[in-house]
């Protein structure tokens, strides 16, 4: 049986300040590698409400590398976070980085029957094709697509704007002569259950092509309510068989939840 893995918590005070402009207003999520707060910037006349995401342990690779790399590399980029500077505050690394609205999964369960009409689903689908195409164009592969990793923008223009998250499990393609290369040997596995591809599950290094279908199943699972192999706990047994076989998507209206990355 797979068990999620700990969810982090950071010993942080709110209203605690961090660096020169930074103050804790309030926790907004927690992951298996990570915390994220709410902050107000303050300087001068300037004012205005960040993010900030803590990792605990600075003698170990990070994951908040990966995410400050990625979010470098994405400046400008439509449906991307804007990076603004990093850190070490107390045990833990930070990132600062744009303030966004609520993930995909709070919008979906805000009323029954907890799933997107066809027009929404496909509006999403449009702007989800388009982030992975611009992190994908950056020589990234995201690794973790799921419907927490969605969230839409923190104002009224960018309220109908979706934006990727969280590029903690992000790798570089192999490119040699403008051509991405397969990698020598297989990997561990990467992602989160549900949404993983078929090359997931059976430890394959993952590409271009398993984001995508890890977007394919958000959306049908926005659509319809539910993925046929919800239940399903054996990745290695059971989830890999019951995605080859015939699937039957049954309509469901029960909320959504998040599930947490490996």
């Amino acid at each position: 049986m797979n068990v999620p893995p700990p969810v982090v918590t950071v010993d942080l005070s709110l209203g605690e300040r961090i660096g020169q402009h930074y103050i804790l207003i309030n926790q907004i999520g927690a992951g298996a590698f990570g915390a994220i707060f709410s902050v107000k910037y303050e300087h001068g006349n300037i004012k205005k409400k960040l993010a900030v995401k803590f990792e605990e342990g600075l003698g170990q690779i990070a994951f908040l590398h990966n995410e400050i790399v990625v979010l470098k590399s994405l400046a400008g980029t439509k449906h991307f976070a804007k990076y603004y500077q990093q850190g070490i505050h107390k045990k833990y690394r930070y990132v600062v980085m744009e303030l966004l609205g609520p993930s995909l999964i709070e919008v979906v369960n805000r009323q029954k029957p907890y799933k997107f009409t066809l027009s929404q689903v496909l509006k999403f689908g449009i702007q989800g094709i388009e982030s992975l195409s611009s992190i994908h164009a950056q020589g990234f592969v995201h690794r973790d697509v799921k419907p927490g990793n969605f969230v839409i923008g923190n104002t009224v223009e960018t309220s109908g704007i979706f934006y990727l998250i969280d590029f903690g499990l992000c790798k570089r393609l192999q490119i040699k002569d403008g051509i991405v290369t397969k990698p020598p040997q297989n990997g561990n596995f990467r992602g989160t259950m549900r949404y993983a591809s078929i090359q997931a599950h059976k430890m394959e290094e993952l590409g271009r092509n398993d984001d995508l279908m890890s977007l394919f199943y958000v959306m049908i699972e926005f659509y319809v309510g539910k993925l046929p192999w919800k239940k399903c706990i054996d990745s290695k047994k059971t989830f890999v068989k019951v995605i080859y076989s015939q699937i039957n998507f049954q309509s469901s209206s029960q909320k959504l939840k998040d599930t947490q990355q490996v």
